[in-house]
């Protein structure tokens, strides 16, 4: 295994902390795809409210993790794709001035993701005014990102890089979790950029990664189901 920030690791196989459902999960996914590296990484799905062997390589127990061969882990998604970018020819971060559009679109649909999760949590659990405000605030977010992404449309039509399947992960989720939105109804470029996005053959397997791309650790615990 190439040391972190090498380019072409070895053949030595990582290994994929994931739920299915989780868009950061999902957004890996899609990475390892583009980046070629599906023979180099094998999936471990788990459910990180309960998986403790997940909390002994990262003690937030969350997905994604990625275990190294000599037994490290990296977490964060953030960290994780450019590791991983960094083993490949292939490239999900644009070199030059370039890398900062895609960051920054990366960082938004991060944070879409991260306000309809938290959205969907918090409407489990609302008992009081206190939560309906918390709700509220999330919808607030989720609407001016959504409304940024529609106006600056030029990223749309720039090559796939991580900013473009974090989007796409974080939209997809919204889909999943969150129909009564209906995010698209006034997104029309938003829309039709995602629903052909999606289409991609990355976002494809990443959605069930389990029918043959990757190999298959562990499926022993139950799916998450944030």
């Amino acid at each position: 295994m190439a040391a972190i920030g090498a380019k072409r690791g070895g053949t030595d196989l990582m290994q994929l902390f994931y739920a299915p459902r989780s868009p950061f999960s999902r957004k890996i996914l899609a990475a390892i795809v583009e980046l070629g590296l599906t023979a180099q990484v094998s999936l471990v799905r788990v459910d990180p409210w309960t998986h403790e062997t997940l909390r002994r390589y990262n003690p937030a127990c969350k997905v994604p993790t990625l275990l190294l061969a000599d037994g490290s882990a990296l977490f964060d998604s953030p960290v994780i794709a450019r590791y991983l970018d960094s083993l490949s020819e292939n490239t999900l971060i644009p070199p030059g001035p370039q890398v900062w559009d895609a960051l920054r679109r990366e960082a938004l649909g991060d944070a879409l993701a991260e306000a309809v999760i938290r959205r969907f949590v918090d409407q489990l659990s609302r008992r009081d005014d206190r939560l309906d405000r918390v709700v509220a605030r999330q919808e607030v977010a989720i609407t001016a990102i959504l409304d940024r992404l529609e106006a600056a449309a030029d990223w749309m039509r720039a090559p796939t890089d991580l900013g473009h399947l974090a989007i796409a992960c974080a939209l997809d989720y919204l889909d999943g979790r969150s129909p009564e939105l209906a995010w698209g109804a006034q997104r029309h470029l938003l829309a039709a950029w995602f629903y052909d996005f999606r289409g991609n053959s990355s976002m494809k397997i990443a959605a069930d990664p389990e029918k043959g791309a990757f190999r298959i650790v562990n499926q022993s615990h139950p799916l998450a189901e944030v």
